[in-house]
Order: structure tokens, then sequence, then C-alpha cells
């Protein structure tokens, strides 16, 4: 009897090891198909996601790729959740039997219209290529060769378009953004040229932004190649930043005089001839108060040569940074003539300049006003060195105006920067977890 108990006993310990092992094994099946189902699911989510990563980024505006060479889309961070949605629907209906959650999107630090992101943008359009070599590669019209060869970007163009929208102009990047030029530091940077210096060698140190403007924006003077443009003078807009063309010219034709004309003056005392014509004429006029009328005939003939520069610069010519003797294209006549001496010559001064005249005539000699010189620089050149001495920040956001002005102007009448995005953020919640996706355009 105790045998048999023995062994009922042993079969009872088995059945229960059996069952208990059997159970532990089906456990262990259940597990390893949630985890091999946890596994397909974030397998499929995350080559899933990647490719919806760039299906939105792949949606940039053609537009402002062509025109610019910028990569941005349009949207917000519910479009980009919506189209999400909809992707998870398609690609997962019949696919993936999981428990999807709310799919969240951020877009913060990716809008086109901050700064930093403009800049990027710029820099990848221009990827592979040497700011020198595209300024040098991308060529420049003179504006009224360019009218009268028929180019429709400009043709129709208004003399003084102006921005009167006051959303639009306090949506733009630089709204509330005061100028800073500074016109001592630009008159130096012409001066290290030298005689005979190339602006290029400044230029091409400068960086993507001056070589953007150089590419995609016109001036008076000349035009790029790119599309038409609401403002013609969009150089003269980075510089003055004004929301009327003639005030913008105006403003920029009032600093280009200064410059020429206190280079012109260094020219001037650089010039030991003429610095002896000045001295003996103002010996002649205002005998014993010399040197005070020659500081006043100096001025008065650098004015008068700047004057003379600004109808070159605007004609396509060009002028050079200091001037030599055979370089100067007015004469002492001109100045002694000028209302603006002799208002401030007395009576006696001024009967001597014309009992003299004669003689005074004879102390310097004319160029001819058909003269042009084939060296200097030209309005693009002066434009440039005064773009060169702006604030860069400054300088980056009247770039972000003129492409969302022209957005406007070309394609959309409400194109707003800010709308834009160069990268994308959000997350897909599958089965409890959260998948992190985010890429920007490279």
């Amino acid at each position: 009897m105790r045998l048999v108990k023995q062994l009922i006993n042993r079969r009872g310990s088995s059945a229960v090891f059996l069952a208990m092992a059997f159970t532990a094994f089906a456990i262990c099946i259940v597990g390893s198909i949630g985890i091999s189902r946890q596994m397909v699911i974030q397998s499929e989510c995350e080559a899933f996601g990647k490719i919806w990563t760039r299906a939105i980024l792949s949606e940039y505006d053609r537009h402002l790729l062509s025109d610019y060479g910028i990569m941005a889309y349009f949207g917000n961070e519910i479009e980009v959740r919506n189209r999400i949605d909809h992707y998870l629907g398609y690609s997962a209906e019949g696919k993936l039997d999981a428990d999807f959650g709310k799919t969240g999107a951020d877009l913060t630090g990716y809008e086109l219209g901050e700064p930093d992101n403009f800049r990027t943008a710029m820099k990848k359009g221009a990827a592979g290529t040497v700011v020198g070599s595209l300024i040098n590669g991308v060529s420049r019209t003179i504006r009224e060769n360019a009218i009268n060869s028929g180019d429709e970007s400009i043709s129709g163009e208004v003399e003084d378009r102006k921005i009167n929208n006051t959303v639009v102009l306090d949506t733009l990047p630089s709204a509330g953004i005061g100028n800073s030029i500074d016109t001592d530091s630009i008159i130096e940077r012409a001066k290290s040229l030298g005689e005979s210096g190339s602006p290029m060698s400044l230029i091409s140190g400068a960086g993507v932004d001056v070589a953007f403007i150089w590419q995609h924006f016109g001036n008076n003077v000349t035009v790029s190649d790119g599309g038409k443009a609401y403002f013609r003078n969009e150089w003269e807009y980075i510089l003055c930043g004004k929301p009327s063309d003639e005030t913008n010219l105006k403003s920029c034709r009032r600093k280009l005089f200064l410059i020429r004309n206190a280079l012109d003056l260094a020219s001037l005392y650089k010039d030991p001839a003429k610095v002896e014509i000045l001295m003996t004429t103002a010996e002649l006029i205002t005998p014993g108060f010399g040197t005070a009328t020659q500081v006043l005939l100096a001025e008065a003939w650098a004015a008068l040569e700047a004057e003379k520069d600004l109808e070159d610069l605007y004609e396509g010519n060009q002028v050079p940074v200091l001037k030599s003797s055979d370089e100067w294209k007015t004469g002492l006549d001109r100045v002694l003539d000028s209302e603006s001496v002799r208002k401030q010559l007395d009576e006696e001064a001024r009967g001597l300049l014309d009992e003299n005249r004669d003689e005074l005539k004879q102390l310097d000699g004319i160029r001819t006003a058909g003269d042009v010189l084939t060296k200097g620089l030209n309005y693009d050149e002066h434009l440039l060195l005064m773009i060169l001495s702006m604030k860069e920040s400054t300088r980056l956001l009247r770039i972000m105006d003129l492409v969302q002005i022209n957005m406007k102007y070309r394609y959309y009448r409400d194109f707003d920067l800010m709308e834009y995005y160069v990268g994308v953020r959000y997350t897909i919640r599958a089965q409890g977890r959260d998948y992190y996706f985010e890429d920007s355009y490279k």
C-alpha cells in the first residue's frame, strides 16, 4: 500500500510540475508575441515617421526656391498634425493593429522669419559656391540698357513706389529698426582700397548676405538677372529702410555725396599743385585772411567735384577713390563762380575776385566734360562699401524685408516669412509609447 501511495504522489507532483511548466511556456509565448508586436509597431512607426517627415519637407514653396534659392514650407502646427494623422490613418489601416493616441507637433525655432534661420537658409542655398566666385559669376546690367532691350521684369516700373499699408509695414522683419551707417568707416574703407585696389577683395570676405544682395536685388543704376521687384531701388532700401523708392534714393544720394565730398577733399589736399592754387587765390581775393578763404575754396571745390562724381556714377561710369591731378574734372573757375563761395565773401573780396578773374583762370587747367575715367569704383561698388559698413543684423533684416515684399508682389499678397518653416518636429503615440521625429533642410 505504501508503494502505491508513493507512486500516486509522484504522478501528482509530475502533473503539477507539467502544468506549471506549460503555464510558464504559455506566458513566455504570449510575452514574446507582445514584445514582437511592440517591436513591429516601433519599427513601422519609425520607418513611416521618417517618410512622413520628408513628405512634409518636400512641400517647399517652389517660388521661394526658384527666386531666392531658399527652401521652406508654408504651414503651422495644426496643419502638420493633420497631415501626420492623415498619413498615419492611411499607412496603419489594415496593417498596424495598434492603439494610436494624439499626435503632437512643435515647430518652435524653425520659423524662416527668425534671422538665424534665414541666414542659414541663404547659406544652404549657396552651398558649394564660394562667395567671391558667386559675386563675379552673376552678371549685372545697366538699368537703361535692360529697359532698351525690352526686359519685361523691369518694364512699366513706377518711379516712386511706396508702401502705405500699416499692416504690411508692421509685419516686416525690420519693423522698428533704425539706420546704422557709419560714414567715417565707409571713407576709411574706401581709402584702404588704394589706387588700384579691387572692391571685390573686400566683398568676397563679407559673407553670403552680400553675395545674396548682389545676385538678387537691383538698384537705381543696375539690375540683377532676377525677377521683377516691387522697389526699383532695392540696394538703397537696404541702406535706408524707408517705405518709399524716392525717399530711399534721395537719402542714399545724400550719403553718397558726403562720401565723395570727403574723398575729393582728401584728394585735393594731397595734391601740392592744387593746394598752391588755393593758397594763391585766397591771398589774391582776401589779403591777410588767406587761410580761412583757402578752407572755403577747398570745401566748395570738393563739393563741385563730388556733384560731378555723382553724375558719372549715375550714368554707370567709374570714379577713382582718391584722384590724381589729371583725374580731376572741375576747374577753379566754377568754384569762383559758385554762389556758395561768393555769398560768403564780403564786397571787397568779391571786387578783388572780379578784378583778378583773368589771372585766376590761368592758375588751373580744366578737364573736358567728355572725359570718362576707366578706373575706380562704379555706383554698385560705392553702394557695396556702404552696405559693408552697416550693422550685420540690420542688413540681414532689410534683405528679409525685400524677400517678403517681393513675394507679396509676385505671388502671394499675404506672404509672411514667419508662416514658413525650415524644419519639422512632431510626435506619434502608439501603444502608450511616444515616438519623436525631427528633421530640417540640409
